[in-house]
């Protein structure tokens, strides 16, 4: 048999709960965020807005595999169809490359809960293709938007060279807050 709380035993259900909605109305009014974290007390967390600035477009520096020399990049996520999307793609800058790389791009969304805000990564997708960018020149990774909250959003991309021994690391995006939370 579980306890009764001891403000139910003087005020009653009703009492607590129109107090409840009364504290929450007002914290709303006095700090925006105050609905999500009243929803992350009810829950094991919630996506958030990433509270920085962005930059453009990433590009990595030069890698070297051998006589390959390449670079990673990824464009910033952004809304398409009603979806979070994030592309990513490898640039031949010198030297003697395979045909094909398979990349690989993440999605990831800024999460918060007890432990505190970090991004997690909630989808991904990976294309083998020739170097460039580009329509069929690149990974796609892309996630459908459960509801217009906003939320922090950055891709990741990877690149490793076909039949090739190269680098390991990612390139990061610019983080974007769009739209689009994740279910």
């Amino acid at each position: 048999m579980t306890p009764r709380h001891p403000y139910r035993r003087i005020f009653g259900r009703g009492a607590i709960l129109a107090l409840s909605a009364l504290l929450l109305a007002f914290a709303s009014a006095l700090w925006p965020g105050a609905a999500e974290a009243a929803q992350s007390a009810q829950s094991d967390g919630y996506f958030a807005a990433y509270p920085g600035g962005v930059t453009p477009l990433a590009v990595s520096g030069v890698i070297t595999a051998g006589t390959c020399k390449y670079q990673q990049a990824t464009d910033n996520p952004h809304l398409s169809s009603g979806d979070t999307s994030v592309h990513g793609w490898w640039l031949h800058y010198s030297g003697t490359c395979p045909a094909k790389a398979t990349v690989t791009e993440y999605l990831q969304a800024y999460w918060c809960d007890v432990s505190g805000c970090r991004f997690i990564t909630v989808s991904s997708g990976q294309a083998d293709v020739y170097a460039g960018g580009g329509s069929g020149k690149r990974a796609t990774a892309r996630l459908a938007c459960a509801s217009s909250h906003t939320v922090g959003w950055r891709g990741f991309v990877d690149v490793n060279l076909d039949n090739w021994s190269d680098p390991s690391g990612y390139t990061y995006s610019a983080i974007e807050n769009l739209a689009c939370s994740p279910p």
